[in-house]
């Protein structure tokens, strides 16, 4: 080979040669960087502690619900009529988009935030005031504006436009409460679902969750009994006046199977969803849950540590490169 000719690595030997040279470039910024990324995960760690001592730690009250069983021996049996052929087949799953058949337990889902609901709820006015507690004063045994600069700001806004903010809660705001704090999620890929809802209070959260159910199922119970009887009421009418036998008999029969459901709407067993597992909390507040929030905290501030040292790095190689 002549002299002065520079040696030709082959592909291998250069991209070899230049992963050791990014290697020995992390290393070094390694070395040189690790004071900010311990700085970065040991702020991550002191603010998601400082955090977890400033919010208030909640209770998940949890339930299990599901259809009510028709047969079994939990079961309390059919309260409808038996349909049959097509009408069987449309009813046996949970209707989606489109579908003019709605069952009790999807009613129940849609009820379970409602305002009927809400307006249920509140005849227990220990639970308005765990619903509401920053706006009970315990002292003065009254309702109250909300506290705080924020409030107060939102109050001189509304004032400003010539309206007010609410002071004693009613359905509307029970409602609303009840959507913001209450999750359902499916459990499987079945028709149960599982129902979640927070307080600072285990009690208070439990409470809230079975009042809830129970309002639901109660409201339902009464919309299926007016039905029910002024479906009665009709048939009794119209079979005083027919004299043709024939239609007297599907008339009673009618009559009769409507005072069968009538009669299966006032036992008391749920009548929409059945809880395969009632309301229950952990005996310790779960959220938030420091085994998560502090190591996920110390992540946070190592990435934002090594964002950091790139930077620096990158502004130092610039400075350099300007002659």
């Amino acid at each position: 080979m002549p002299d002065g000719m520079p040696l030709r690595r082959s592909p291998l030997e250069a991209e070899r040669v230049e992963s050791g040279l990014r290697l020995r470039r992390f290393l070094r910024t390694l070395r040189e960087g690790w004071p900010i990324l311990l700085v970065g995960t040991v702020l991550g760690v002191v603010a998601s502690v400082t955090a977890l001592r400033l919010v208030v730690p909640q209770y998940t009250a949890v339930m299990v619900i599901g259809p009510t069983a028709r047969v079994g021996a939990a079961a309390m049996g059919a309260r409808l009529p038996v349909l049959i052929g097509r009408e069987t087949a449309a009813a046996a799953s949970e209707p989606g988009p489109g579908d003019e058949i709605l069952s009790d337990f999807a009613r129940y889902l849609q009820l379970f935030t409602s305002i009927p609901v809400a307006e249920r709820m509140m005849a227990d006015p220990l639970l308005l005031r765990g619903l509401f507690p920053d706006r009970w004063d315990g002292e003065a045994e009254a309702w109250r504006p909300a506290p705080g600069p924020m409030a107060s700001a939102k109050r001189m806004f509304l004032a400003l436009v010539g309206r007010s903010d609410w002071v004693e809660p009613d359905a509307e705001r029970v409602a609303s409460a009840l959507q913001d704090r209450l999750t359902v999620d499916m459990v499987g890929s079945g028709p149960m679902r599982r129902l979640r809802l927070r307080d600072a209070d285990r009690a208070m959260a439990l409470r809230i969750l079975s009042a809830a159910a129970q309002a639901t199922d109660a409201h339902l119970r009464a919309e299926a009994s007016r039905r029910s009887a002024a479906q009665i009421a009709h048939a009794r009418a119209r079979l005083a006046g027919i004299t043709v036998a024939e239609h007297r008999q599907a008339l009673a029969n009618l009559l009769s199977e409507q005072e069968r459901i009538a009669m299966m709407i006032e036992v008391d067993l749920p009548l929409a969803a059945d809880a395969i597992e009632p309301p229950a909390a952990a005996q310790r507040p779960d959220w938030p849950n420091p085994l998560r929030v502090v190591p996920m905290a110390a992540l946070v501030g190592l990435l934002a540590g090594a964002i950091t040292v790139s930077l620096r790095r990158l502004w130092r190689a610039g400075g350099e490169a300007v002659p």
